[in-house]
């Protein structure tokens, strides 16, 4: 029975063997260094080879540098020191196999890093595995690479995401929905109400709901997109135009038959002082067009010409929308 599992675990073993050998090198890549972390994710069995192959060099490392096999090696009256040694590459062994087996269960502990855009313009980043993310104005998220697999928390606001290739899963987490992306560019908004909007620019992604309500849908054509309510119903959306997905990289606000609670709240993450709708009644109004996301003013003056509604400023310089009379 050993021997058949020595010769089922030996490819993995040769393998594991090189990566020890290319990890310890002077010359290792960052690109290996993915490359080992993504074969070590792909099995457990790799893990055990690992351990083992990693257990066997650090074993023979001892016995070239520990103080007691240089003693019996230079005197032989005193052979019984080398007994210590295989209790010492047992323990080694237990503590090295408890420790990966810890950095698999707990996917290595990676650390979160968090990303804010304070400013009014969308921001361009690059994450750590080497995808591009642009978060609009005022949007926040927390990412977690570990060894196994992406995520992505989205705390508030909007974000593009062009995900570089990896054998790892990558998942936005917003609300109650869970967004895994198959290799793709798209977009994630959460608004304050919880509600999510996805919209996929190439590629394929999967949109799970966990709310009451829950499902999920995949989109696999570009201009797809979707909405989760906050209940986690998901509702299917027309096809976005092109060039309309990504109008608000370049600072162009697109609306089309837009409930104007929804155009408010996009065109405040722009300004430092908020329009506010004071009449209920009009929340849901209808709002088509397209604006600079700086010029407010522009569509206040459509909002009154089309819709005949005013902005009032307050004392606290937030401009209050209602219906003109």
């Amino acid at each position: 029975m050993r021997a058949a599992t020595h010769r089922r675990d030996e490819p993995a073993f040769n393998q594991a063997a090189h990566w020890v050998a290319r990890l310890e090198a002077p010359d290792c890549s960052r690109a290996e260094r993915d490359a080992f972390e993504h074969w070590l994710a792909e099995d457990p069995g790799h893990v055990r080879a690992w351990v083992q192959a990693e257990t066997l060099h650090q074993q023979m490392g001892q016995l070239a540098n520990d103080p007691w096999v240089r003693a019996g090696t230079a005197r032989s009256a005193r052979p019984r020191r080398a007994r210590w040694l295989p209790a010492v590459a047992i323990a080694a062994s237990l503590c090295l196999a408890v420790g990966l087996a810890w950095a698999w269960v707990t996917d290595g502990q990676p650390s979160p890093q968090h990303y804010a855009n304070a400013t009014h313009l969308p921001q361009q980043r690059t994450l750590a595995d080497g995808s591009r993310v642009t978060l609009d104005a005022g949007a926040a998220m927390t990412t977690r690479f570990g060894l196994r697999q992406r995520h992505i928390a989205l705390d508030r606001g909007r974000i593009q995401l062009q995900v570089a290739p990896s054998r790892r899963p990558l998942r936005v987490q917003a609300g109650n929905s869970t967004i895994e992306d198959i290799g793709t560019t798209f977009q994630v908004e959460r608004w304050q109400d919880n509600r999510i909007d996805v919209a996929l620019l190439d590629g394929a992604v999967e949109v799970r709901s966990d709310g009451t309500q829950g499902g999920h849908l995949m989109l696999s054509q570009p201009g797809q997109q979707l909405q989760v309510q906050a209940s986690g119903q998901i509702t299917p959306g027309p096809t976005l135009p092109q060039g309309t997905a990504d109008a608000w990289l370049d600072g162009r606000l697109v609306f089309d038959a837009t409930p104007l609670q929804t155009v408010v709240e996009r065109m405040n993450r722009y300004h430092a002082t908020p329009m506010v709708i004071a009449d209920p009644a009009i929340a849901a109004l209808a709002v088509s067009g397209t604006f600079r996301a700086e010029d407010r003013a522009g569509l206040l003056a459509a909002l009154e010409q089309g819709w005949s509604i005013t902005g009032q400023q307050r004392a606290d310089g937030a401009l209050e929308l209602r219906r003109r009379h």
